[in-house]
């Protein structure tokens, strides 16, 4: 047996938007079809081809770049603990699509994959942060450099997708 540890720089964005806790929330789930998504672990694991999964993905983003997959809804118990707690959400979003083009050069990717973006409300109500970690500093962690172009292509449409959320 052996334990390997690998330091690495991981790079946290936040978006702070004027806009409303629920606003974004509501724009997010719009923009991955939270609606449509309920038959996405369904669809992935039914795939008998990669053009079956790409259709089945392609449907159920309604051609965005993400679907959702889940969510976390923190502030729910954390007010058990803390009446002052802000509005929290963690969303698990992605596309399996996108996924393999940076899991078929490392798998270890997959501990990042699909990404993770936390909505928090600001207490005052004055707005909302949008939190990630940016994907190309948690996923490209070899000096691949398909890889790290499938990481920063990631990069892009994330900002994309969370610069619409959060943007009037």
């Amino acid at each position: 047996m052996s334990k390997t540890i690998t330091p690495f720089t991981a790079q946290l964005v936040t978006f702070d938007s004027d806009l409303p806790f629920a606003q974004v929330c509501e724009r997010l789930e719009s923009e991955v079809n939270k609606s449509a998504s309920a038959g996405l672990f369904s669809a992935i694991s039914s795939s008998k081809s990669k053009e079956e999964l790409e259709e089945a993905v392609s449907k159920i983003s309604g051609g965005n770049d993400f679907v959702y997959f889940l969510q976390i809804r923190h502030d729910g118990w954390l007010k058990l603990y803390n009446e002052q707690t802000p509005p929290a959400i963690l969303y698990t979003i992605g596309n399996p699509v996108i996924a393999q083009t940076m899991l078929k050069h490392d798998l270890r990717g997959a501990y990042n994959i699909p990404p993770r973006v936390l909505v928090l409300g600001k207490l005052d109500g004055s707005g909302t942060n949008v939190i990630y970690h940016l994907p190309s500093s948690v996923i490209a962690l070899n000096d691949n450099p398909e890889l790290k172009e499938a990481a920063l292509a990631l990069d892009e449409k994330l900002d994309r997708l969370i610069t619409k959320v959060t943007t009037k």
